[in-house]
């Protein structure tokens, strides 16, 4: 198993050493000590962590653009048409007007791709 071995200087300058062995990395202490007169020394022994990837969707909804200002019309003798108003946004309570969509269940990323579990080790 690999060891780690972290230690500062006597000038404060902070070092790392990665040993093979627990026997390795007490000889590098141990060297470190005697050597270099390094009394601040640390040992830890290090193991691999597993780690998968995957994919994940994130959907944000933009802000809506703003309508533009109707331009401003001279005042005429003439009585002014009708117009409808332009179509907005239904509200909530028009959502029965909506055709009803279909609901899906995501799918995970491992059954869609065919392979799943890739960098796995087990």
């Amino acid at each position: 198993m690999t060891h780690m071995v972290i230690f500062r200087h006597p000038e404060g300058k902070a070092g790392y050493h990665q040993a093979e062995s627990l026997d390795d990395a007490v000889r590098f202490v141990e060297r470190l000590r005697n050597q270099e007169h390094v009394t601040d020394a640390r040992l830890f022994r290090m193991e691999e962590v597993p780690i998968e990837f995957r994919t994940y969707y994130k959907v944000e909804v933009g802000a809506a653009p703003a309508h533009p200002a109707a331009p401003a019309h001279p005042a005429s003798t003439a009585p002014a048409a009708t117009t409808p108003p332009p179509a907005t946004e239904p509200a909530n309570g028009d959502a029965a007007e909506l055709a009803p969509q279909a609901v899906l269940d995501p799918a995970p990323v491992e059954a869609v791709a065919g392979r799943g579990r890739r960098f796995s080790r087990s």
